[in-house]
């Protein structure tokens, strides 16, 4: 028995290590290639492996740890301050979503829990893959990006009930409204007296082992309190993963949190490997060829269907078009906690398999999709809203050429964020001239209540920097770090206005090649910024000089980047 499990690790860790190793080179997220691994050693693909109770147990332990991660990053005073995107929004787009999916699987002959439930998995999108990609695009403090953010933390909130009525069916209960409504409220109940009761015990347990000052206890008692309180929810009658939710909650709003979060990481990210895994073991490829209609069906419910919705949320809460295209094109693909339901409401007998088998085939192509859509969310946006954009940038010229009309000479600021404010803090006690450009409406109106001189629009549009007087300007200076926006601006700069300077910021070192290519008199990667200042302070408490240190500093700045030391600014 041990051998035969030491050869099915091995064998699932390989297959893991080739798929991941190979998705993640061209690019896909990691998800993909545990459920490639897991079709690939399966039952219909090499027949390597079947899911066995060993490897299901290790997968709902994943599950667990996923949930436990939930909670400890669940914050109530953030989910209040931003209520208008997580419960306004949140809601809506989980109910609109459910409500149109459930209403057609019903109509087709199917019963109400397994429809909700089919809803349910439609509406969540991922959360991992969103936020990774919008991370790397520079886009998570934009408007669409703090309203996606707050859309799929009310997602991962509402998987709480949907998982409340898998376990219900689990015990063999009848999932009636009346038994769903009482699983729901013991739940709530819970919800309270991990509240109440469980947060003095929690918090005195890590202090105990904290205090013991070893790392090995402080991990167990982690363990004990995330499993054991999953067991006791289970005792309940509740999902066990509901249970480490409320743990994770209970510990999230401790002093303990950071240190948890470093120490459980690498369990779930492995065992929650290993639950895509098993998805991807169940799952039939041939059902393409089988049903492909189905596929293709579930494929347009996750895409357009799902993108159409969420463009209908936008429009319910008055975001601009725009704004709304976006933040529809980012959400629109299933999810992690949409492949977690499918899979549990199938393996319980919830929904049929010739239904969510398609679901699952189709939710995995559009994960493997979603990259693509999020990378082109801003082009999208604009081929939507081609014409009143054209309405609406006209206005905007007429407002900034109203501010620049008078100005010769003067620093055209692009962006007034949290990179571009301290510049315009500079230039307005320097007492230069300036203009600051911006597209972030949220942070516009806050720059303006400071007293900054800032309008809005794109700043790498060539209508909207010539309405500013770029030909009279005497410099540029970009603070987004958008490289192809950045490059298409500084291009037109320099055919307009060939003598005028540009600094740029850039998010680390690897851009300044390509910015100095373009245009860039200097550029300031923000790593290599804020390490050297790091670096300034530290040798001015140990003793050195201002002028000592600042030689030092300029001499690590050139040996960084010789090749472009003319073009790397500190």
């Amino acid at each position: 028995m041990a051998d035969a499990l030491l050869v099915q690790s091995l064998v699932v860790i390989l297959a893991s290590v080739c798929t991941v190793g190979l998705l993640t080179w061209v690019g896909l997220p990691a998800v993909l290639g545990y459920l490639l691994a897991g079709l690939v050693i399966g039952p219909h693909g090499l027949q390597l492996l079947a899911a066995s109770d060993e490897i299901r147990f290790l997968a709902e332990l994943g599950v667990i740890f996923l949930m436990f991660m939930v909670g400890l990053e669940f914050s109530l005073p953030a989910m209040i301050a931003a209520r208008a995107e997580v419960f306004g929004a949140g809601s809506l787009q989980i109910g609109l979503t459910v409500l149109i999916v459930a209403g057609g699987a019903v109509l087709f002959g199917m019963d109400w829990p397994a429809a909700i439930l089919l809803g349910g998995a439609v509406a969540m999108s991922s959360t991992a893959i969103a936020l990774k990609q919008l991370a790397d695009q520079g886009e998570i403090g934009t408007q669409h990006g703090r309203l996606v953010l707050g859309i799929l933390l009310f997602q991962d909130l509402a998987t709480i009930p949907f998982l409340a009525v898998v376990g219900l069916w689990e015990e063999g209960g009848e999932p009636n409204a009346p038994v769903v409504l009482h699983q729901l409220a013991i739940a709530g109940t819970a919800l309270g007296a991990a509240t109440l009761v469980s947060r003095p015990v929690f918090r005195s347990a890590l202090a105990w082992a904290a205090r013991a000052r070893s790392a090995d206890l402080f991990l167990l008692v982690v363990l004990l309190l995330a499993l054991g309180t999953a067991f006791a929810a289970h005792l309940a009658g509740l999902s066990p993963p509901i249970g480490a939710f409320l743990a994770g909650m209970v510990i999230g709003e401790s002093d303990f949190r950071h240190q948890i979060e470093d120490d459980v990481r690498p369990f779930r990210d492995v065992l929650f490997g290993l639950f895509f895994v098993t998805v991807g073991i169940e799952v039939n490829p041939s059902i393409v060829a089988i049903s492909p209609w189905a596929v293709l069906v579930w494929t347009i419910v996750f895409l357009p269907g799902k993108a159409l919705t969420t463009a209908l949320v936008a429009a319910v809460m008055r975001w601009l078009a725009q704004v709304g295209i976006r933040v529809a094109a980012i959400l629109a693909h299933g999810g992690e906690f949409g492949l977690l339901l499918l899979t549990q409401a199938t393996g319980t007998g919830i929904i049929a398999p010739d239904v969510g088998q398609p679901a699952l085939v189709a939710l995995a192509v559009t994960m493997g999709l979603a990259p693509v859509f999020i990378r082109w969310n801003a082009w999208l946006g604009q081929l939507v809203d081609w014409a009143p954009r054209r309405i609406t940038m006209a206005v905007e010229e007429t407002a900034i050429r109203g501010e620049s009309q008078h100005l010769v000479g003067h620093v055209l600021l692009g962006g007034c964020g949290r990179v571009g404010r301290p510049v315009a803090v500079v230039l307005k006690a320097a007492k230069l001239p300036y203009v600051a450009i911006g597209s972030d409406i949220t942070r516009l109106r806050e720059a303006r209540r400071q007293g900054h001189k800032i309008v809005f629009g794109d700043a790498s549009c060539r209508r909207i920097l010539e309405a500013a007087g770029l030909p009279r300007a005497s410099q540029l200076v970009v603070t987004f770090d958008r490289r192809p926006a950045v490059e298409q601006l500084l291009h037109h700069a320099r055919q307009r206005n060939p003598n005028m300077s540009a600094v740029v910021s850039a998010a680390d070192d690897r851009d300044v090649s390509a910015l100095a290519r373009v245009g860039a008199a200097v550029v300031f990667p923000e790593n290599l910024a804020a390490g050297l200042a790091l670096a300034g302070q530290a040798l001015l408490f140990n003793g050195f000089g201002q002028e000592d240190a600042a030689n030092l500093i300029t001499a690590v700045r050139a040996e960084l980047n010789p090749e472009l030391r003319d073009h790397v600014g500190m």
